[in-house]
């Protein structure tokens, strides 16, 4: 029997595994996302998190494509333009797809996102969230 020319194969279909895996954890009604070749989304923290000054905490991501290391910031929400208020992990694998970060004592209370940020301009923003006072 002749082999299904429309199979994938190889890389293709890894990308399809990895955007069905990120399509099953994100189908929510809040949150739904088709990913493409090199692109970014990140996983947690979600709209309902709320972290605290000083605290150790996991960003979770996912990402497809062969892309460089990746920086995560923490972007205060409050106020036009966003700021980044700390860069809480430079150079990491993109493939490692989560890390733990600490967050400065000293950060204001408020709304904030994560921003993971690659060289090659492939960046994402997570839903906002809250920073709350100790």
């Amino acid at each position: 029997m002749p082999e299904d020319p429309t199979a994938l194969t190889g890389m293709h279909a890894a990308m399809r595994r990895i955007s069905n895996l990120v399509n099953s954890r994100m189908s929510r009604p809040d949150a739904a996302a088709l990913l493409a070749a090199d692109d970014l989304l990140i996983e947690y923290p979600t709209s309902d998190t709320v972290w605290t000054p000083g605290s150790e905490q996991v960003v979770r991501w996912f990402i497809t494509g062969p892309v460089d290391p990746v920086d995560i910031h923490l972007v205060q929400r409050d106020g036009s333009p966003y700021a980044t208020r700390a860069v809480l992990a430079e150079g990491l694998p993109s493939h490692k797809t989560s890390a733990r970060v600490t967050l400065p004592a000293g950060i204001p209370a408020g709304e904030y996102l994560i921003l993971v940020t690659t060289r090659s301009m492939l960046d994402a923003y997570s839903r906002p969230f809250r920073i709350s006072a100790r």
